[in-house]
């Protein structure tokens, strides 16, 4: 877990030596959503595996710790001693990063295939997702999409989260507005549009294919 241990500090530096034509648009690139649009969330899963029957019976402050995790304030070590601390667990650090994980359940259908295709069309897909990098990596191991996605912005490194400007500014700084950004959540649809950013709300990888071809004249049998 030790190469998962990044500092916002750390990852900022990277994000900030970029492109600052931020007004430019670059209709080969679209920014990719990866929670409930490439894998499915399960967070009943995670309560599960960490003793709780449902999300009501979760602290709250363990969703503050979580966000912490995700805005790269947090090591993954740190983040599992601020977790024993706050709920007196004596599961291990393995176990622990299991229920962590789980909650990363499966490839969206359809979305694995598809993803995988956009490079072929001259699609340069970009992740851009509020996430831990614990669950970058469980991502990367389960969706297998993400081989076409090498590059991404994620909250972990830029220090910030959807909706908070910083995170969309970060992403232009390094590619431009994208021809589409692809996301689940309206208040995030509605943030990116303030910006000028065309925007599509994901329902399913078939309806994201006709959007594609509709709006990129993309093919993508």
């Amino acid at each position: 877990m030790e190469k998962c241990d990044w500092r916002f500090q750390e990852k900022r530096d990277k994000v900030s030596n970029v492109n600052t034509e931020g007004n430019r648009m670059d209709r080969k690139v679209i920014a990719l959503d990866i929670g409930q649009v490439c894998v499915q969330v399960r967070g009943e899963l995670c309560f599960a595996k960490l003793g709780y029957r449902s999300a009501a019976e979760v602290p709250r402050e363990l969703f503050v710790l979580n966000d912490e995790m995700e805005k790269g304030r947090l090591t993954a070590d740190e983040y599992f001693e601020r977790f024993r601390e706050l709920t007196g667990s004596e599961l291990d650090k393995e176990a622990m990063l299991e229920a962590f994980c789980s909650i990363i359940a499966a490839p969206v259908p359809g979305m694995s295939e598809l993803v995988a295709r956009l490079p072929e069309h001259g699609i340069r897909p970009v992740f851009f997702s509020n996430t831990s990098c614990l669950h970058l990596e469980r991502v990367r191991q389960i969706f297998a999409g993400a081989a076409a996605v090498p590059e991404g912005v994620y909250s972990f490194e830029v220090g910030a989260m959807k909706p908070e400007s910083a995170i969309y500014e970060a992403f232009e700084q390094r590619y431009g507005r994208p021809a589409l950004y692809v996301d689940d959540r309206p208040d995030l649809i509605a943030a990116a549009r303030e910006r000028g950013w065309e925007a599509h709300c994901f329902n399913g990888a078939a309806d994201l294919e006709k959007t594609l071809r509709n709006r990129l004249l993309v093919h993508c049998n």
